[in-house]
């Protein structure tokens, strides 16, 4: 009897133990996933929240909106240095139509 209520005592204080363990290491790494306030403190990206929450009417009136809105639409469009890259190496043309490799796929990958 004696050796069941002290293997109970010994389970429940190394569960606690595992659990503080956890509840200690997870409230760590969330401070080091956030970033500094300093680092994110980026004007372009305030003025992008700002503009986020007008309506259409005040969008139609401000000039400033408009501009963040067309920078950040030209920022997420413009093309990156790889996708130039392989703009630049077009494939081989056969009587006119370009060829592409394919991987050969056999019926067990299928």
């Amino acid at each position: 009897m004696w050796a069941v209520l002290r293997f109970t005592i010994i389970t429940c204080i190394a569960a606690l133990a595992i659990i503080a363990i956890g509840e200690a290491l997870r409230t760590d790494v969330a401070d080091r996933l956030s970033p500094p306030a300093a680092k994110t403190e980026d004007p372009f990206a305030a003025n992008l929240a700002t503009c986020r929450d007008i309506t259409s009417e005040q969008f139609a009136a401000d000039d400033t909106c408009r501009r963040v809105w067309a920078e950040n639409r030209r920022r997420f469009f413009a093309p990156t240095a790889s996708a130039a890259r392989t703009s630049d190496t077009l494939p081989e043309a056969h009587n006119g139509i370009p060829t592409f490799s394919t991987p050969n796929l056999s019926e067990e990958a299928r």
